[in-house]
């Protein structure tokens, strides 16, 4: 989160504007954190699907089925990458949208949303942060095609990186079976761990720094 706010307020000062400043520097830092987890993220999935005790083996198989040492090391990478890239950059504009809201209720609100803004304003600073990014994370987990299309493709790749060794393979053999819905198969319930987890360590984060800061009325 830090290092997404950084380059954020960095490309909208050097005049990107708030979408496109956000929308880039989302891309950016889930690109650094891609390489800097990508790896791990690959060893947990392929050992711990397919019973592996060992890394150098999981390491092995993977490399020997890629083709390549990075490809192996990073099986699913680009899949993690849409991912988490999809995710974040929907979930900072729900927060910044529904943020903003708090402090000034849009015109176009109905009048449920309303009435709930009225009470999210009775709440204190804290209690309130929490439970908007709560929502904006639900928001951002259950209306993002790519992001659970992305974690399906994702996993099949670092489950079995012999059968599904490219992305576009992998893509293609999930529709040729599945159809769309095969790209969101199982969303329901990886929602939920997905949106908890965030509200627990972006609600802790929120507060020991000043992120929001850097979006609301910007």
């Amino acid at each position: 989160v830090p290092l997404n706010m950084a380059m954020y307020s960095s490309l909208r000062d050097a005049g990107m504007g708030p979408h496109s400043g956000l929308f880039a520097g989302v891309a950016l830092s889930t690109a650094v954190e891609t390489a800097a987890t990508g790896w791990s993220e690959r060893f947990g999935v392929h050992m711990g699907l397919r019973q592996i005790g060992s890394y150098g083996e999981s390491y092995r198989i993977c490399r020997e089925a890629r083709g390549s040492a990075l490809g192996g090391a990073y099986a699913g990478a680009t899949a993690l990458w849409i991912r988490n890239f999809a995710w974040n950059f929907t979930f900072f504009e729900w927060k910044r949208l529904l943020h903003n809201a708090v402090e000034e209720t849009p015109e176009w609100s109905p009048e449920l949303f309303r009435r709930h803004l009225d009470w999210l304003r009775t709440l204190e600073k804290k209690d309130q942060a929490n439970i908007l990014t709560f929502e904006a994370a639900t928001l951002g987990t259950y209306l993002t095609f790519f992001n659970m299309a992305a974690d399906n493709v994702k996993t099949k790749m670092q489950h079995d990186p012999a059968k599904f060794s490219s992305f576009t393979g992998t893509c293609g053999i999930i529709w040729s079976q599945h159809g769309p819905m095969g790209f969101v198969r199982g969303s329901l319930f990886k929602g939920f761990y997905l949106i908890l987890g965030a509200t627990v360590a972006i609600g802790i984060q929120e507060r020991l720094t000043e992120i929001m800061a850097a979006l609301v009325r910007r």
